[in-house]
């Protein structure tokens, strides 16, 4: 019994897994005036979070860092910043399903989903800003730190935190609302999939 639930466990985050990255290289993205894409990568990862429990999800998102870094032309700097937003998300996801004892069988799915969204977008907006701020803008750009937000806010007439804040708050409903319509019509049609 321990063996088959494995090898489903390992099937399902493949499968996932091949998802989030042929969704990568699909059109299936909207650029923003940001600079930023949302898309639907994540969201696979969030399937497995809901079908499969927190550290399957972590095995995935590790995986798909590896992934995003071979066929991303954002290469592995674009990666690393998909593994920390979709890290948040799953962060955010685990602690509101603690604090509303969600259950896909009770009616409790608005308050996950409003607790999900508002816990992982406060943890995911603060620590997308300082990573774009001491990490990626500096790399992506050339230039130096101390240049970025100038430069950003000279380039889109807005605060450099909302530059960040606005698409990111825009993917995590998307990731959010995304991962939970794909799984809980899968939960609740075949619950054998997560005995």
């Amino acid at each position: 019994m321990v063996t088959e639930m494995k090898s489903r466990e390992i099937a399902l985050i493949g499968i996932m897994l091949a998802l989030s990255l042929m969704l990568n290289v699909s059109p299936l993205k909207v650029p923003t005036q940001w600079g930023m894409t949302i898309d639907l990568v994540a969201i696979p990862v969030v399937v497995v979070y809901l079908l499969l429990g927190y550290t399957s999800s972590l095995i995935s998102l590790a995986l798909l860092f590896v992934g995003l870094s071979i066929v991303s032309p954002a290469s592995w700097l674009g990666a690393s910043m998909k593994f920390f937003a979709t890290l948040c998300v799953i962060l955010g996801m685990e602690i509101a399903k603690k604090l509303t004892n969600f259950n896909p069988e009770r009616k409790r799915l608005i308050a996950f989903i409003l607790s999900a969204y508002l816990i992982s977008i406060a943890i995911r907006i603060p620590l997308m800003v300082g990573l774009n701020y001491y990490y990626a803008l500096p790399i992506w750009l050339g230039i130096p730190r101390e240049q970025v937000i100038p430069k950003i806010e000279e380039w889109f007439h807005i605060p450099f935190w909302l530059v960040i804040a606005i698409p990111n708050a825009i993917q995590n409903a998307m990731d959010v609302i995304g991962g939970i319509l794909i799984s809980l019509p899968v939960i609740r049609a075949l619950p054998h999939i997560l005995e």
